[in-house]
């Protein structure tokens, strides 16, 4: 990969300076770049695509759509005068957007978290995906009888009140086995993996943004509970 994922270690950097490596045409006013670095997130893991801005030589690009293909990073933007390889572009996040998204996908980890504790999941429910957009839910494998949703949400914003740090580390994929709370099928057995640890609780393997503590999510509130087939899936809101 040519570029440098600066949100993997920071996701509070909301500007950078960088180096353009490459320059596709894509339609009129449309081109993708490949950077050097960059703060922006791709969509993926259940979390959308930054947005923002790329300021070079007096031009301003608008940043649409992020997005990793064939194992590069590929910022899509507007522009009537895009930039040339060589030249140094600075980028802005559309902070607003980036924060609310870190937030909901962090609300979705201390919702899966506050199933661990209840001790739900991962043997009678086994996490398969979530998605923290305008609709977020988390899926999980498997199915239970009874109603879960208000002690669902009362032990995350347990969770919550209880102002409870994040924090991120790399690891093989063999280290993540021995630590993990569980193992989410499919991951890279090629690179170092980036795990999230909840302050008492265990630790996932995550490659999204996320907030520092459980108090910047805010009032989680779990609006469904429900069985769709053999799974299982939970909807929730920040208030």
């Amino acid at each position: 990969m040519l570029t440098e994922s600066i949100y993997l270690t920071d996701s509070y950097a909301k500007e950078m300076d960088a180096k353009v490596m490459v320059v596709e045409k894509e339609s009129d006013q449309k081109y993708k770049v490949i950077l050097d670095k960059t703060v922006f997130y791709p969509i993926g893991g259940g979390q959308p695509t930054d947005q923002g801005y790329l300021a070079y030589g007096g031009n301003k690009a608008e940043i649409y759509l992020v997005i990793i293909k064939d194992g590069e990073i590929w910022h899509h933007i507007k522009t009537d005068n895009p930039p040339v390889v060589g030249d140094v572009v600075h980028g802005t996040i559309d902070w607003e957007r980036r924060y609310k998204n870190m937030r909901l996908h962090s609300g979705g980890h201390v919702i899966d978290f506050a199933m661990y504790l209840l001790g739900y999941s991962p043997k009678t429910l086994q996490p398969l995906k979530g998605d923290h957009g305008k609709k977020p839910y988390i899926a999980y494998q498997g199915t239970i009888e009874q109603d879960i949703r208000q002690r669902l949400e009362d032990k995350s914003n347990e969770l919550v009140t209880n102002e409870l740090k994040f924090s991120c580390e790399f690891k093989t994929l063999d280290e993540v086995r021995k630590s993990a709370i569980y193992v989410q099928p499919g991951l890279p057995t090629n690179k170092s993996l980036r795990m999230l640890k909840l302050e008492g609780v265990g630790a996932v393997a995550d490659g999204g943004t996320q907030v520092a503590n459980t108090k910047e999510v805010g009032r989680i509130q779990i609006t469904s509970v429900e069985k769709k087939g053999d799974q299982t899936i939970v909807s929730y809101l920040l208030g």
